[in-house]
């Protein structure tokens, strides 16, 4: 678009060419999916602090780095671009008008999610990502819109839709003989993480309150008053 060609990374930086690789997987690995092969996909990354992906019919993908920079890990990042390319094989060619966006958001989602699930990724990190969006707005104090005043589902919402679908990708993934999932489910690592960081706040919260308490209890000591010579 003409509005980025100014942004647009060079294809050797190395952002641009992780993202190419996990485009590159999800295209490769769901070519027998209606409407992928087909597509002549061609991706550009725009150096900007935005959290967001699109991609238009024809196939033309934007990715932005803030995305990138706001993934905790590449199963992350395979899910959000499932997700946009999801949106062109369903045909919804990006006609967010309410109320009907957040049921095309919804559908993406799951077919974003089984997009994933065939190229082997760990699908359990998708609701993670949301609950950390969530957690981050909650954390620098964003008002939070009730979900029908907004065109996408919240974070909150979001997170718990993909729990729900998270059982049927992994079985698409032993269905693709993907290899077994190694370590701990993000989604227990995640809560582990927000439990420590939450318990480390109270405490420095409550260290703050006893330091203020000691000094509010320090004796004022009187100054006296020096007489003027004049």
């Amino acid at each position: 678009m003409e509005e980025f060609k100014n942004d647009m990374l060079p294809k050797k930086d190395a952002r641009y060419l992780i993202i190419k690789d996990v485009v590159c997987r999800l295209i490769e690995c769901n070519k027998d999916v209606p409407g992928i092969s087909e597509i002549n996909w061609v991706l550009h990354v725009v150096d900007s602090p935005d959290i967001n992906a699109f991609v238009f019919p024809n196939g033309r993908m934007f990715v932005f780095t803030g995305l990138l920079n706001n993934v905790t890990d590449i199963h992350q990042l395979s899910f959000l671009l499932g997700h946009e390319i999801a949106h062109v094989v369903l045909g919804h060619a990006f006609l967010f008008d309410r109320p009907y966006s957040r049921t095309l958001e919804a559908e993406a989602d799951k077919i974003g999610l089984q997009l994933a699930a065939k190229a082997c990724v760990d699908v359990r990190a998708s609701s993670v990502f949301w609950q950390q969006m969530e957690f981050a707005d909650r954390l620098h104090g964003h008002p939070k819109l009730p979900e029908w005043l907004s065109t996408h589902p919240s974070h909150e919402n979001r997170a718990e839709h993909l729990d729900r679908l998270i059982p049927q990708a992994l079985k698409i993934r032993e269905i693709c003989n993907c290899p077994p999932l190694s370590g701990p489910d993000p989604r227990l690592l995640f809560k582990l993480n927000m439990k420590h960081f939450l318990e480390e706040s109270e405490k420095e919260d409550l260290n703050i309150t006893v330091k203020r308490q000691k000094t509010d209890m320090l004796p004022i000591q009187k100054k006296e008053q020096v007489p003027l010579h004049t």
